[in-house]
């Protein structure tokens, strides 16, 4: 994760400095009477240029620190020349949703720092499906399943990595020079990542749903007692966090986002590469999935769930939020002015003023 942050952390600043430098105005002057009405109309478009960029936190940190590595007069690319440019009809990640990131990502730290009763489990049923999926692809052996989980978790940050690492530093960064839209891809993904763990937390903690190991240490087979877990698996209470499967939540999340970004934006700028990465991301995130079921530590359901809320995450909130074309609803109300009757001497109309102040 210190990783992760340190990645995200450059895209921010060698995006923000691309961005404010991108839109700075360029103004001619000239030693006749006309220098003036030229000074106005350059402070109209610097008003202008700092409206259109709203609440962009990538342009308003890059207006803080500069644009450092240029010399005097020297010019910067516009991101229009990126092959890899931000459009214009996508909105910018924006200073209300890194408080909403900071705020659910508190909420999340918060709720692995307070102690619950995660080894009380409120569910212990286990329907036919998922049954059905525990006979037939737990593994028995307590070695090959401890080699499963671990491949699953491999495999699960393969797909958290790629959508910051190659997508975003590698191919959009480093190899198109848009820094700008790096930034953006990358606080995106941050934030999708973010919802998906805070929903994973809040339903794991209500549901609070027993391993299927838990469930086969309370009730050990008879019949084939070589399918039973191993004295080591049940001397550790196992806590109530099968529903739904954090492993499947993650990797689908990361699937999403790489689809999403190789489908709107053609980051290997080519369709049968897009298109490979995109499958190659659904087909890691699947066996990430189908590792845990075998490794015998959440059900067919779980991971089932956990791969249609981390393509929730990763692919839909983001194309509504960013990538439809600027249809984001406005998080704040607008204000408005209500005429309300008064109750009391002489019954006139009021008025209500409602909006953010």
């Amino acid at each position: 994760m210190r990783a992760l942050v340190l990645v995200l952390g450059l895209f921010v600043a060698s995006g923000a400095s691309a961005q404010s430098t991108a839109d700075a105005p360029q103004t001619e002057t000239s030693s006749d009477d006309g220098d003036a009405t030229e000074g106005s109309d350059g402070e109209d478009q610097d008003a202008q240029t700092d409206d259109a960029q709203g609440e962009d936190v990538v342009a308003s940190f890059g207006s803080a620190i500069g644009e450092p590595g240029l010399s005097a007069g020297e010019e910067t690319p516009r991101a229009s020349q990126h092959r890899l440019a931000w459009r214009e009809e996508w909105p910018h990640y924006s200073f209300d949703e890194a408080v909403l990131t900071v705020g659910l990502g508190l909420l999340v730290i918060a709720a692995e720092a307070l102690p619950t009763a995660t080894t009380r489990p409120n569910w212990t049923d286990v329907n036919a499906l998922d049954g059905a999926a525990h006979d037939g692809l737990r593994l028995n052996l307590a070695e090959q399943r401890e080699s499963s989980r671990i491949a699953g978790d491999v495999l699960m940050w393969i797909d958290i990595g790629f959508p910051y690492v190659i997508d975003a530093l590698f191919a959009t960064g480093i190899g198109d020079g848009s820094w700008d839209t790096a930034a953006q891809m990358g606080l995106i993904s941050l934030e999708a990542e973010v919802i998906s763990l805070v929903v994973w937390r809040v339903t794991s903690l209500l549901a609070r749903r027993e391993r299927p190991v838990a469930h086969d240490c309370a009730n050990p087979s008879t019949s084939d007692p070589l399918r039973n877990p191993s004295a080591v698996e049940c001397s550790n209470p196992q806590p109530t966090q099968s529903f739904f499967s954090n492993t499947a939540v993650n990797a689908f999340t990361g699937a999403g986002l790489t689809c999403l970004h190789h489908t709107t934006m053609s980051v290997f700028g080519d369709e049968g590469a897009d298109a490979t990465a995109c499958i190659g991301a659904l087909t890691v995130a699947s066996v990430a999935g189908l590792l845990r079921v075998m490794s015998n530590l959440e059900y067919l359901t779980d991971v089932v769930t956990g791969a249609v809320v981390g393509l929730m995450s990763g692919w839909l909130l983001p194309w509504l939020l960013h990538y439809q074309g600027g249809a984001r609803p406005e998080l704040r109300p607008a204000v408005a002015a209500i005429p309300v009757p008064m109750i009391g001497a002489g019954d006139t109309l009021g008025l209500d003023v409602i909006g953010w102040f």
